[in-house]
């Protein structure tokens, strides 16, 4: 946990959320195929008792995939990362540090930012655009009535990217 004074873990998580809610979170914040077969291989192992830790978690996980063709990551690592997005609220403080971040850009100053994966990425997306854009009334009022005006200027419509020296010599 990021924050040990919040004192829901993911261990509570997994053994209390409806199998609903827990294929809500693998989907969204694990980006997870399988997140109904996880949730549900989920279900029937807390019929036998709680899941108590990180390895009987991962084989259950892991109990839903076929054992070939081996992957490049561990079976259970989207539905960790999962869990920790929702115990950490990941996901709000982003977008809440990205708000008070457009608040504190000054005139002319530039805000960067560095995702980790798509999740990430399409909030970061999401919230310049929003920054960006002038009138939020609906299409059909002939004029605008919200006299909203941009925040931001977004300056590139892409991701930047390290190109293949850079790669080179940082992996």
């Amino acid at each position: 946990r990021m924050d040990r004074s919040r004192h829901q873990t993911a261990a509570d998580l997994v053994n209390t959320l409806p199998v609903a809610e827990l294929v809500r979170i693998f989907r969204e914040y694990g980006e997870e195929d399988k997140a109904v077969a996880i949730a549900r291989a989920i279900e029937r192992a807390r019929t036998r008792g709680p899941i108590t830790g990180t390895v009987q978690f991962a084989g259950i996980v892991a109990s839903v995939f076929p054992p070939y063709p081996p992957r490049r990551i561990h079976p259970a690592t989207k539905t960790f990362q999962a869990l920790r997005i929702a115990v950490n609220d990941e996901i709000g403080a982003l977008r809440e540090g990205l708000q008070h971040m457009i608040r504190a850009l000054r005139p002319g100053g530039r805000i960067a930012v560095i995702s980790f994966h798509s999740l990430e990425d399409r909030i970061i997306k999401q919230a310049f655009v929003a920054g960006a854009t002038s009138c939020i009334c609906p299409p059909k009022l002939p004029q605008c009535a919200c006299g909203k005006v941009p925040e931001l200027r977004v300056l590139t419509k892409r991701p930047v990217m390290a190109g293949p020296d850079e790669v080179g010599r940082n992996p």
